[in-house]
């Protein structure tokens, strides 16, 4: 509880402050954090040097992962902000790309899974609902910090998600997509249930099946979503292609090529720009 309180005075102090000075500090404690966290340190740079063998330079994957780490304490000061955020015009603060392929899916009448990635501020793509007047819903793992948890609970339903419960989970994304609404599914972290092995930056990574599953009982799209924090302050999200799997498959088959096909859409972008990724996570185990 009491980390709770200090996490809501944070709040206070960083939407009182110049949004250019909160996005700075931000950004200045989670590069500090780089420095004073080594368990997590060491995993970010293990994680860089297996996926970019080719990238002999230690400082290089040292600049990348410091960044990386940044990029948390930004976000982290961006999702304390939304009271403030919300207050403001900030739907003017995204650009939209891919539009055209969310406005297909739905046309189809039959929902969207959105696989999302720990890429840049994912937090924000909890704005699109109401950006893009869709009905939207967000299913994640519980935190193991209940102070931590619970503010991601309560930013996800100031923005207006609708939170689906664990229990029943699996009836609740059917019914979600049943009457045409989008369902995101984090689907980029080591998965200990519903779980296959697809390639990852070339190892063999334990992933979650649960969005190809669902996408193959209910007919509903499968579509990744990226965003990216721009120069001029503002964001981009970006709705890729539908991820469809080849006819004449089994459905086993189906499921695997589908998980490969997400895994692969997120290896591109990760790979265009490294340091936006979740690197701290023991992504393919010990």
């Amino acid at each position: 509880m009491f980390a709770y309180w200090i996490l809501i005075l944070a709040r206070k102090f960083f939407s009182f402050i110049p949004v250019g000075f909160a996005r700075a500090l931000g950004r200045g404690l989670g590069k500090l954090g780089f420095y004073l966290d080594w368990k997590h340190r060491k995993i970010a740079l293990d994680n860089l040097t297996r996926s970019f063998p080719e990238r002999t330079d230690g400082s290089e994957l040292r600049r990348i992962a410091r960044s990386s780490f940044g990029g948390l304490g930004f976000n982290l000061v961006e999702m304390l902000r939304i009271p403030r955020f919300l207050g403001e015009d900030w739907r003017s603060n995204f650009h939209v790309r891919g539009e055209e392929n969310i406005r297909e899916a739905f046309g189809r009448s039959r929902g969207i899974i959105f696989v999302i990635s720990h890429f840049g501020n994912w937090e924000y793509l909890g704005f699109m609902p109401r950006i893009l007047s869709f009905r939207g819903a967000a299913v994640g793992q519980k935190i193991k910090n209940p102070a931590v948890d619970g503010l991601i609970k309560d930013t996800r339903e100031m923005i207006g998600l609708d939170l689906l419960s664990k229990r029943e989970v699996a009836s609740s994304i059917k019914g979600y997509l049943a009457n045409n609404g989008a369902v995101a599914i984090l689907a980029d972290q080591r998965a200990r249930q519903m779980s296959i092995d697809v390639p990852f930056f070339g190892r063999p990574a334990p992933t979650t099946a649960a969005p190809a599953v669902f996408a193959l009982k209910t007919g509903a799209a499968l579509i990744p979503v990226f965003i990216y924090f721009k120069e001029d302050g503002k964001y981009q999200v970006l709705f890729e292609r539908e991820v469809k799997a080849p006819p004449g498959l089994s459905i086993k088959e189906s499921i695997v090529e589908l998980t490969r096909r997400f895994t692969a859409v997120f290896e591109e972008k990760i790979r265009e720009r490294p340091e936006l990724w979740f690197w701290v996570h023991r992504r393919w185990g010990r």
